[in-house]
């Protein structure tokens, strides 16, 4: 939601950024109009070269920002908008490959978990004179304890 916002905004550079983006896109659909109906005269030739200069000038502007020089653009996004695709789906990929990650390291934390406390149990059966040091760890490693941890 932050970042949405973030585009929204054309006081903050990537507010602007999208902003100069749409620009040059509007400057590229008139460049392809242009080139569509070139009629061949000198005027049409000087249309098109100020056009043409038009967008490299804005191109270049965009390039030669400072206020973008501390945002990192993965590059497999770059490749995925190269190759013709819509930054959006690598968004929402992106987002369902993470998730099903953490769904799958959820798991692995229950299990280790289950294991931990069977194995306490099984100690504190065999051993019960290492009762107080096995609650001791196992309270020491329950995600509550972590996530208190972790608060501090």
């Amino acid at each position: 939601m932050a970042t949405e916002k973030a585009y929204e905004d054309t006081t903050t550079p990537l507010g602007s950024l999208q902003e100069e983006i749409s620009s040059i896109i509007e400057t590229f659909v008139h460049l392809g109009v242009q080139v569509h109906d070139f009629q061949g005269t000198q005027e049409a030739k000087l249309g098109l070269a100020n056009h043409i200069n038009k967008t490299i000038s804005k191109l270049h502007d965009v390039s030669s920002r400072d206020d973008l020089r501390d945002i990192m653009i993965p590059t497999d996004l770059l490749n995925y908008i190269q190759d013709g695709r819509n930054p959006d789906i690598y968004t929402r990929e992106f987002v369902e490959v993470v998730r099903k990650i953490n769904q799958y390291l959820n798991g692995k934390s229950l299990a280790f978990e289950n294991f931990r406390d069977t194995l306490a149990a099984s100690i504190k059966q065999e051993f019960p004179e290492l009762a107080p040091e096995v609650d001791s760890i196992k309270a020491k490693t329950s995600v509550s304890a972590s996530l208190e941890d972790a608060a501090r």
